[in-house]
């Protein structure tokens, strides 16, 4: 196991919070200001790359131009052994992410109310030219103070800057939540994260990924291909006794043609009226999901075998009104026999 350094810039280092594809990120402390922070190295196998340089400090730069209750913070920019960092808020609480994995689905009003401050920061980002390109549960973080920051912006992009950083027909990103734009390696807008904010919300509240179907094809490349060809999935046709206008503006957020997504004026103007009438909350709260298909599947017994008849009050119940058509019936039957008989 590496050595921790024991600083970073100017902030020591108390430990190491994680690592991914950009590089590592440590848990630091400004001695100047006894502030708490997060430290985020450029990994080395980018050391000397310099379009993720280049990335990377672009997404410092714009950052550290906001200071938004919804996003990140970004408090410094320097370099560490050759290698440029951020110092960051550090971000006391729980990412959706990990809430997913260990407590399952979220309520369907609850997830609203996470997606809209998400939306709310995201289109503060838009103001400032940035791009996130890599929005999901894991990058949704929960404060202790109950307010949703958008963190790591390791794929962002400046929209005022060369478009050439990501080359045409390459895409970065997570798969489950990329938009078919990105996939093909087109350039991209803010329509992008809201087709990932879409996804979030289909994740978060039936408990998986929108293209993902829990079997062996369920690679990279497969997942890549259901967001470019695959019909939309619906959570109102998925989930029992889903809230049919949240399911709707899901789908829309999550459609192909990015003309079609809502901006993100609309998107936000839109979840606050959900989220008021749902009562959702944050921290968010979790269910158990019941699954349409589950139902259909294993009807309950006296769904499987017909309701029993309820009789009217003061009046004939279903029995009574069988036996008098019976009986009408009948005494058609024996008129008619007897007006034959004469003839």
């Amino acid at each position: 196991m590496a050595q921790l350094p024991a600083k970073i810039g100017q902030f020591d280092v108390v430990g190491l919070l994680g690592k991914g594809a950009m590089g590592e990120v440590y848990e630091g402390v400004d001695p100047a200001l006894a502030r708490r922070v997060a430290l985020k190295v450029l990994g080395r196998k980018h050391q000397e790359n310099s379009e993720f340089k280049t990335r990377f400090l672009r997404e410092g730069r714009s950052l550290a131009a906001m200071n938004h209750a919804n996003v990140v913070q970004i408090y410094f920019i320097g370099e560490h052994d050759g290698r440029p960092f951020l110092a960051m808020e550090y971000l006391d609480g729980e990412d959706i992410g990990a809430a997913l994995k260990k407590r399952g689905p979220l309520e369907p009003a609850d997830a609203a109310e996470v997606i809209r401050q998400a939306a709310i920061g995201l289109k503060e980002t838009q103001r400032v030219g940035v791009v996130h390109r890599d929005v999901k549960p894991s990058n949704l973080v929960v404060t202790s103070a109950g307010a949703v920051k958008v963190t790591d912006f390791g794929l962002a992009k400046a929209l005022q800057e060369d478009l050439s950083i990501t080359a045409t027909g390459v895409f970065v990103g997570t798969p489950d939540y990329l938009a078919p734009e990105q996939a093909m390696g087109e350039d991209v807008d803010a329509a992008a994260d809201v087709y990932a904010l879409g996804c979030s919300l289909f994740h978060m509240c039936s408990g998986h990924p929108p293209f993902r179907k829990g079997g062996a094809d369920d690679h990279y490349t497969a997942v890549v291909r259901r967001h470019l060809k695959a019909e939309r999935p619906q959570l109102k046709q998925e989930l029992v006794g889903f809230d049919e206008e949240l399911s709707d503006l899901c789908r829309r957020m999550m459609s192909r043609r990015p003309d079609v997504r809502p901006s993100f004026d609309e998107l936000t103007e839109h979840l606050h009226s959900l989220s008021q009438r749902l009562d959702g909350r944050v921290p968010p709260r979790h269910r158990q999901v019941q699954l349409l298909s589950e139902v259909e599947a294993h009807p309950p017994p006296d769904a499987a075998r017909g309701a029993e008849p309820v009789e009217e009050p003061g009046g004939l119940g279903n029995k009574a009104v069988v036996v008098a058509v019976g009986m009408g019936i009948a005494v058609g039957v024996v008129v008619t026999l007897a007006a034959l008989a004469l003839m």
